[in-house]
Protein backbone atom coordinates (compact mmCIF):
# COMPACT_ATOMS: atom_id res chain seq x y z
CA UNK A 1 0.00 0.00 0.00
CA UNK A 2 1.25 3.03 -0.96
CA UNK A 3 1.00 4.28 3.09
CA UNK A 4 1.90 8.78 3.30
CA UNK A 5 1.96 9.54 6.72
CA UNK A 6 -0.77 12.76 6.04
CA UNK A 7 -3.04 9.69 5.30
CA UNK A 8 -2.36 7.37 8.35
CA UNK A 9 -5.08 7.42 10.69
CA UNK A 10 -4.24 9.78 13.75
CA UNK A 11 -5.60 6.75 16.37
CA UNK A 12 -5.00 2.92 16.09
CA UNK A 13 -8.33 2.68 17.53
CA UNK A 14 -10.14 3.67 14.02
CA UNK A 15 -8.65 0.79 12.26
CA UNK A 16 -10.58 -1.45 14.58
CA UNK A 17 -13.88 0.50 14.05
CA UNK A 18 -13.37 0.05 10.61
CA UNK A 19 -13.23 -3.16 10.78
CA UNK A 20 -15.88 -3.53 13.17
CA UNK A 21 -18.57 -1.83 10.89
CA UNK A 22 -17.16 -2.96 7.65
CA UNK A 23 -16.43 -6.65 8.38
CA UNK A 24 -16.34 -8.05 4.67
CA UNK A 25 -12.74 -8.45 3.07
CA UNK A 26 -11.36 -9.57 0.54
CA UNK A 27 -8.82 -12.30 1.33
CA UNK A 28 -6.16 -12.49 -0.96
CA UNK A 29 -3.37 -15.56 -1.44
CA UNK A 30 -0.96 -16.47 -3.59
CA UNK A 31 1.64 -19.30 -4.59
CA UNK A 32 4.02 -18.36 -7.59
CA UNK A 33 1.88 -17.19 -10.41
CA UNK A 34 -1.10 -18.54 -9.04
CA UNK A 35 -3.70 -16.03 -6.98
CA UNK A 36 -6.73 -16.42 -5.50
CA UNK A 37 -8.88 -14.00 -3.34
CA UNK A 38 -12.15 -14.29 -1.59
CA UNK A 39 -14.77 -11.75 -0.20
CA UNK A 40 -15.17 -12.99 3.71
CA UNK A 41 -16.81 -11.53 6.53
CA UNK A 42 -14.54 -11.34 9.58
CA UNK A 43 -14.27 -10.39 13.26
CA UNK A 44 -11.23 -8.88 14.81
CA UNK A 45 -10.18 -9.87 18.27
CA UNK A 46 -7.52 -8.57 20.37
CA UNK A 47 -5.72 -10.03 23.34
CA UNK A 48 -4.58 -7.67 26.35
CA UNK A 49 -1.07 -7.27 24.38
CA UNK A 50 -3.36 -5.86 21.90
CA UNK A 51 -1.78 -8.55 19.20
CA UNK A 52 -4.48 -9.23 16.79
CA UNK A 53 -6.24 -12.25 15.26
CA UNK A 54 -9.47 -12.39 12.20
CA UNK A 55 -11.70 -15.41 12.70
CA UNK A 56 -13.58 -16.18 9.51
CA UNK A 57 -14.72 -19.41 7.92
CA UNK A 58 -14.64 -20.39 4.38
CA UNK A 59 -16.67 -23.03 1.99
CA UNK A 60 -15.32 -26.50 1.68
CA UNK A 61 -16.04 -26.06 -1.80
CA UNK A 62 -13.76 -22.26 -2.15
CA UNK A 63 -10.47 -23.87 -4.22
CA UNK A 64 -8.47 -20.71 -2.37
CA UNK A 65 -8.46 -23.92 1.00
CA UNK A 66 -6.20 -25.90 -1.23
CA UNK A 67 -3.90 -22.74 -1.41
CA UNK A 68 -3.66 -22.17 2.31
CA UNK A 69 -3.20 -25.47 2.88
CA UNK A 70 0.32 -24.85 1.21
CA UNK A 71 0.77 -21.55 2.03
CA UNK A 72 -1.00 -20.20 5.06
CA UNK A 73 0.28 -15.94 4.40
CA UNK A 74 -2.38 -13.68 3.01
CA UNK A 75 -2.88 -10.15 2.74
CA UNK A 76 -6.75 -9.10 4.12
CA UNK A 77 -7.85 -5.95 2.51
CA UNK A 78 -11.35 -4.19 4.33
CA UNK A 79 -12.58 -1.20 2.60
CA UNK A 80 -14.95 1.40 4.68
CA UNK A 81 -16.27 5.01 3.76
CA UNK A 82 -16.03 5.67 -0.56
CA UNK A 83 -16.60 8.21 -2.68
CA UNK A 84 -15.83 10.26 -5.54
CA UNK A 85 -15.11 14.14 -5.00
CA UNK A 86 -16.18 16.15 -7.86
CA UNK A 87 -14.46 19.24 -8.92
CA UNK A 88 -18.04 20.51 -10.49
CA UNK A 89 -19.23 20.81 -6.43
CA UNK A 90 -15.96 23.94 -5.91
CA UNK A 91 -16.65 27.61 -6.10
CA UNK A 92 -12.97 27.12 -7.53
CA UNK A 93 -12.39 24.79 -10.59
CA UNK A 94 -9.13 25.02 -10.28
CA UNK A 95 -8.74 21.61 -8.28
CA UNK A 96 -7.97 18.50 -9.74
CA UNK A 97 -11.31 16.00 -8.89
CA UNK A 98 -10.43 13.13 -6.14
CA UNK A 99 -11.86 9.92 -4.78
CA UNK A 100 -11.45 9.67 -0.97
CA UNK A 101 -11.69 6.48 1.03
CA UNK A 102 -11.03 4.67 3.80
CA UNK A 103 -8.62 1.16 3.43
CA UNK A 104 -7.04 -1.13 5.65
CA UNK A 105 -4.39 -3.98 5.04
CA UNK A 106 -3.62 -6.77 7.28
CA UNK A 107 -0.51 -9.10 6.46
CA UNK A 108 -2.21 -12.60 8.35
CA UNK A 109 -0.90 -16.23 9.06
CA UNK A 110 -4.09 -18.44 8.57
CA UNK A 111 -4.72 -21.45 10.84
CA UNK A 112 -7.17 -23.50 9.46
CA UNK A 113 -9.29 -25.15 12.12
CA UNK A 114 -11.10 -28.21 10.00
CA UNK A 115 -13.54 -29.45 13.11
CA UNK A 116 -17.21 -29.23 13.60
CA UNK A 117 -16.99 -27.02 16.62
CA UNK A 118 -14.23 -24.58 15.58
CA UNK A 119 -17.09 -24.16 12.88
CA UNK A 120 -19.93 -23.98 15.08
CA UNK A 121 -18.08 -21.39 17.15
CA UNK A 122 -16.74 -19.31 14.20
CA UNK A 123 -20.23 -19.18 12.98
CA UNK A 124 -21.28 -18.22 16.53
CA UNK A 125 -18.79 -15.23 16.83
CA UNK A 126 -19.62 -13.95 12.96
CA UNK A 127 -23.65 -14.11 14.09
CA UNK A 128 -23.26 -12.30 17.52
CA UNK A 129 -20.89 -9.54 16.16
CA UNK A 130 -23.60 -8.63 13.04
CA UNK A 131 -26.59 -9.40 14.68
CA UNK A 132 -25.43 -6.69 17.59
CA UNK A 133 -26.79 -3.63 16.41
CA UNK A 134 -30.67 -5.09 15.60
CA UNK A 135 -33.14 -4.41 19.09
CA UNK A 136 -34.38 -8.45 18.71
CA UNK A 137 -30.66 -9.92 17.51
CA UNK A 138 -30.76 -13.35 15.42
CA UNK A 139 -28.61 -16.77 17.45
CA UNK A 140 -27.81 -19.78 15.64
CA UNK A 141 -29.35 -21.59 18.45
CA UNK A 142 -32.27 -20.81 16.83
CA UNK A 143 -31.34 -23.04 13.88
CA UNK A 144 -31.40 -26.11 15.72
CA UNK A 145 -30.28 -28.92 14.16
CA UNK A 146 -29.84 -26.97 10.54
CA UNK A 147 -26.17 -25.74 12.50
CA UNK A 148 -24.76 -28.68 12.79
CA UNK A 149 -25.39 -29.38 8.97
CA UNK A 150 -24.24 -25.99 7.88
CA UNK A 151 -20.98 -26.23 9.51
CA UNK A 152 -20.47 -29.44 8.11
CA UNK A 153 -20.08 -27.11 4.64
CA UNK A 154 -17.42 -25.03 6.09
CA UNK A 155 -14.14 -24.82 7.54
CA UNK A 156 -12.98 -22.36 10.40
CA UNK A 157 -9.74 -20.42 10.46
CA UNK A 158 -7.75 -17.94 12.77
CA UNK A 159 -5.89 -15.48 10.82
CA UNK A 160 -3.06 -13.70 12.97
CA UNK A 161 -2.28 -10.18 12.28
CA UNK A 162 1.44 -9.80 11.63
CA UNK A 163 1.18 -5.94 10.15
CA UNK A 164 -0.99 -3.42 9.75
CA UNK A 165 -1.36 -0.55 7.02
CA UNK A 166 -3.95 2.40 7.14
CA UNK A 167 -5.07 4.81 4.55
CA UNK A 168 -7.58 6.87 5.70
CA UNK A 169 -7.64 9.99 2.78
CA UNK A 170 -10.57 11.56 3.81
CA UNK A 171 -9.69 15.66 2.92
CA UNK A 172 -6.55 16.43 4.49
CA UNK A 173 -4.90 19.92 3.14
CA UNK A 174 -7.75 20.87 1.45
CA UNK A 175 -8.33 24.35 2.42
CA UNK A 176 -11.68 25.08 4.25
CA UNK A 177 -13.66 26.60 0.76
CA UNK A 178 -12.98 22.84 -0.75
CA UNK A 179 -13.61 21.05 2.21
CA UNK A 180 -17.21 22.95 3.15
CA UNK A 181 -17.74 22.50 -0.71
CA UNK A 182 -16.60 18.87 -0.31
CA UNK A 183 -19.27 18.43 2.33
CA UNK A 184 -22.30 19.90 0.63
CA UNK A 185 -21.92 18.04 -2.43
CA UNK A 186 -21.61 14.30 -0.83
CA UNK A 187 -24.75 15.39 1.31
CA UNK A 188 -26.29 16.65 -1.65
CA UNK A 189 -25.66 13.38 -3.75
CA UNK A 190 -26.29 11.13 -0.71
CA UNK A 191 -22.64 10.26 0.26
CA UNK A 192 -23.53 10.53 4.41
CA UNK A 193 -21.54 7.97 5.37
CA UNK A 194 -18.44 9.49 3.47
CA UNK A 195 -19.29 12.76 5.20
CA UNK A 196 -19.18 11.65 8.20
CA UNK A 197 -16.05 9.86 8.12
CA UNK A 198 -14.33 13.12 6.81
CA UNK A 199 -16.02 14.90 10.08
CA UNK A 200 -14.59 12.19 12.25
CA UNK A 201 -11.37 12.73 10.74
CA UNK A 202 -11.54 16.40 11.56
CA UNK A 203 -12.74 16.06 14.66
CA UNK A 204 -10.35 13.31 15.70
CA UNK A 205 -7.23 15.55 14.71
CA UNK A 206 -8.00 18.49 16.75
CA UNK A 207 -8.43 16.67 19.49
CA UNK A 208 -5.49 14.98 21.86
CA UNK A 209 -4.54 11.27 21.01
CA UNK A 210 -6.34 9.65 24.21
CA UNK A 211 -9.92 10.96 22.47
CA UNK A 212 -9.90 8.63 19.70
CA UNK A 213 -9.16 5.42 21.88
Amino acid sequence: MNNPEIFRPRHASEIDRLVARHPLALVISSEGSHIEASPLPLVLQRNAQGEGVLIGHFSRHNPQLALIRRQPLALVAFSGAQGYISTSWFRDRRYAPTWNYEAVHMQVHITLQDDADAAAAALDTLIAHVEAPFPRPWHSSEMGARKAQLAQHIVAFRARILDTQAQFKLGQGDPADVMADTYAGLERHGKHELALAMRRRELLESCPPTCGA
